[in-house]
């Protein structure tokens, strides 16, 4: 009985502890926070800019013809089409992150987009989550569009924590709110 406590005390010291998630945010201007690496030379209106994120974790953002999407994290390819009304994204970026010992790392994004009516007024909008491509797979895209009721940052999270890892860009279909499903079309 005397050595099983102590072993028992050593195997409880050195199981590692749960990983944490939790939001860190951040704000950018634009241009002024990013850096442009594409614009339009006379030929339409558009431009790409490259951001900083969480823990040197970058974001683009596409600008076109007054649309806006955003692609978070180290992805191989633009991980978002824009949706079809007038369009910007808010300038503060939820990040979902997960600590596991010394690793930290965002996995999801949460932020908040703005879209046009028929007559050019910003009436609606919505917080979209989506998976931060990782340096390993570079998979990066929407996983949620969030209707913007009662609980909608809570939702957004939930949705974050249970399906960003997991989720397969290109094969899973993100979740759409009812109430804002006329505004997102198909899933890209």
């Amino acid at each position: 009985m005397k050595i099983a406590l102590p072993v028992l005390l050593a195997a409880l010291l050195a199981t590692p502890a749960p990983a944490q998630v939790s939001s860190a945010y951040t704000r950018y201007t634009l241009p002024d926070d990013c850096t442009r690496i594409a614009a339009s030379d006379g030929e339409g209106d558009w431009a790409d800019f490259v951001c900083p994120g969480f823990g040197g974790y970058p974001f683009v953002i596409r600008y076109g013809d007054g649309r806006e999407s955003i692609t978070y994290g180290f992805a191989t390819a633009s991980g978002m089409s824009t949706f079809a009304a007038f369009n910007y994204a808010n300038e503060t970026v939820e990040w979902r992150i997960i600590e596991n010992g010394e690793t930290v790392r965002p996995f999801a994004a949460i932020q908040r987009w703005r879209l046009a009516n028929s007559e050019g007024e910003w009436a609606h909008q919505m917080l979209v989550v989506s998976r931060v491509g990782q340096p390993s797979d570079g998979g990066a895209c929407p996983i949620a569009f969030v209707a913007p009721t009662d609980g909608a940052n809570d939702r957004a999270r939930d949705y974050a924590d249970r399906l960003a890892d997991d989720f397969h860009c290109g094969t899973d279909m993100p979740v759409i709110e009812d109430l804002i499903s006329p505004f997102v079309g198909p899933p890209n």
